[in-house]
């Protein structure tokens, strides 16, 4: 049986078919990469960020400790110099060493003392090795050595510093401040200061000896530290490989070791921190394998890296098992809806492994069954729709009213009671303007009132002392939406059986509009409501009866009787869903009250169920 009410499938640009980037598959796989994509470079950046931190912590460590070595070696340095100071300021025997005649006594006595004296400081300045003074005129020298200085080595400092002392003073000379010397491999460090009186005292300074606390600083055995000078050769004892990979590897690196740390290949990466001397023109470097400094990082680095392949080899499994278990049957799924949409209700889907895809194959199958019967359920639906339809424009009309109402007409233009008349005539166009205009979807809750107020003033000019009515809207619901003719059957309903039942007073109806209490909201899970009552005062409805007429308002099919009432429940519910009830209660004084509850934020659906009763 062709299936005219699917939509014909499109073809060219208007195709159905999903494009290969919306496909589900591609969505799943973006999904997949877009987790595991982030996760794999947030371990990425954890890993370079812990290295970071171990370097900058240890690297912010070990350069107080560097700091606090260099700074004890210039003040070893100063000290030094400083005592060369006041020595040439103050010993009068230096002052007059050159004044005096060689060999005599004078001279003799100024150089013994003088010698003395060098001698005599030597044990508090033991950084120095050899203490020298020196005259200029008669070119003599002589010196105090430490106790551990071998004659050997002494007399190549004593050659070296003649050749030194006999240049005289100028640029760049110890004359100036502390300069390197290299002596027999080695290095040390000279400082000459002149007296102004043709003479001059001096202090040599091994590297080794100064450096001596410094081969186990803060490394552990691990790593070394090297004393350079400005221009980064190495004043200290380093193996062939090392210096070779310091001068290739320390240019670039030595800036940022300066102002914090720095990797430098020497030819392992080494940790590097540097200071430079304030009181001469060397430098203090101390570098730390990285491998050690880290430990067990590198290796996790290496995991790291090889997560990404890790991911790629789950994500072809993935791939695998998301094509045999969710790509395939959902393709065939497609398959058979548009065997189904071209008309074909024989398709049917095989059994699935997934119990997902098995229940909706059996939905599937299911369906194509029901869909021959579907058109025979519609044309019924109609017939039904139909008859309750006649029915309610048949309880609307009310010949017996309208008849009534012209009877009105007559009886006041026989007392020529025109404004009455003129009256009568506008709500009774009014209110069959609003009734025959079946055709809106939906009217605001203040044209329905409006509606009903037609009604009751014309009902008012019939018994002008026997009836009363009254009308309070909670300000906000005024243009709440409602089915049209949703609370004129129930004003209708209360004329009609409560009017002639009133007491001696006024048979007196009243219509509030309101919202629920917020204690109901809370009993319901929350959800608000709109409240239209319609309440009399008349006899009100046996106890025994209210059970039943409930029943048959609220029933899937209408009955004989109370078709207004069962209408505007099926109405209502049409447009706001099933959570429509209309309340039926006898009132403590007496009188019925009728409460329509509709949801407050459902979203209706109007349109659709205008639709239906039009295609009906």
């Amino acid at each position: 049986m062709p299936a005219a009410w699917l939509p014909a499938r499109r073809n060219g640009s208007g195709s159905a078919r999903p494009k290969q980037a919306k496909t589900l598959r591609t969505r799943l796989i973006i999904g997949f990469v877009g987790v595991t994509a982030p996760l794999v470079l947030l371990l990425l950046w954890n890993n370079l960020y812990s290295t970071s931190v171990v370097r900058s912590q240890v690297a912010q460590s070990n350069r107080s400790l560097l700091t606090m070595y260099l700074n004890d070696m210039d003040k070893v340095l100063e000290e030094v110099q400083n005592y060369l100071f006041k020595t040439a300021e103050q010993n009068r025997d230096l002052m007059t060493l050159s004044q005096n005649e060689r060999g005599g006594w004078d001279y003799y006595r100024a150089k013994t003392q003088a010698a003395a004296d060098l001698g005599a400081n030597t044990n508090y300045y033991e950084a120095a090795d050899v203490l020298f003074a020196y005259s200029s005129r008669y070119e003599d020298l002589f010196l105090a050595q430490q106790q551990n200085v071998s004659f050997e080595r002494k007399e190549r400092i004593v050659a070296r510093l003649r050749d030194v002392l006999r240049a005289g003073p100028g640029a760049d000379t110890p004359y100036t401040g502390w300069t390197l010397q290299r002596l027999d491999g080695s290095f040390a460090l000279l400082r000459v200061v002149d007296n102004g009186y043709g003479s001059a005292i001096g202090a040599w300074v091994d590297i080794g000896r100064l450096m001596a606390p410094l081969h186990e600083l803060g490394t552990g055995g691990k790593g070394f530290a090297v004393l350079t000078s400005g221009s980064g050769e190495p004043l200290t004892e380093l193996a062939a490989g090392l210096r070779g990979g310091l001068a290739a590897g320390m240019p670039g690196a030595l800036a940022e070791a300066l102002a914090g740390y720095a990797i430098a290949d020497v030819p392992q990466p080494h940790l590097l921190v540097a200071k430079d001397s304030r009181m001469a023109d060397m430098r203090l470097l101390l570098l730390m394998p990285e491998k050690s400094l880290l430990e067990g990082l590198p290796y996790f680095r290496y995991l790291t890296y090889a997560v990404p392949v890790l991911a790629a080899v789950l994500l072809g499994v993935y791939l695998y098992v998301l094509q045999r278990a969710v790509v395939m049957p959902m393709y065939r799924l497609i398959r058979g809806m548009r065997k189904i949409r071209a008309g074909d209700l024989s398709a049917r889907l095989p059994d699935s492994r997934l119990p997902e895809f098995d229940t909706i194959n059996e939905t599937f199958n299911g369906m194509a069954e029901q869909i021959e019967h579907l058109k025979i359920d519609i044309y019924e639906e109609k017939i039904r729709t139909q008859k309750a339809e006649l029915k309610h424009l048949q309880a609307q009309i009310q010949p017996h009213f309208f008849m009534n109402s012209l009877n009105i007409v007559y009886q006041l233009a026989q007392i020529r009671s025109y404004d009455i008349i003129q009256s009568i005539a506008l709500h009774l166009v009014r209110y069959f303007r609003f009734t025959i205009n079946t055709g809106a979807a939906s009217v605001t809750v203040s044209d329905e009132l409006e509606h009903i107020r037609d009604y009751l003033t014309i009902q008012k000019h019939r018994f002008p002392e026997s009836l009363a009515f009254g009308f309070e809207v909670e300000p906000g619901l005024e243009s709440f939406p409602l089915p049209p003719l949703s609370v004129q059957p129930l004003v209708e309903n209360a004329m009609v059986h409560g009017f002639k039942a009133s007491g001696g007073g006024p048979f007196r109806i009243e219509v509030t509009v309101r919202r629920s209490p917020e204690a109901e909201e809370d009993a319901a899970g929350g959800e608000a409501a709109v409240l239209i009552e319609v309440r009399d005062n008349g006899k009100g409805i046996a106890a025994g009866s209210l059970g039943p007429l409930l029943e048959r308002i609220h029933a899937a099919e209408p009955g004989e009787r109370h078709v207004g009432l069962w209408n505007v429940v099926r109405r209502s519910r049409l447009y706001y869903g099933t959570a429509v009830r209309l309340e039926l209660d006898n009132g403590a004084e007496g009188g019925l009250s009728a409460v329509l509850r509709l949801p407050l934020h459902a979203p209706p659906s109007g349109q659709r169920a205008a639709g239906k009763e039009r295609m009906a």
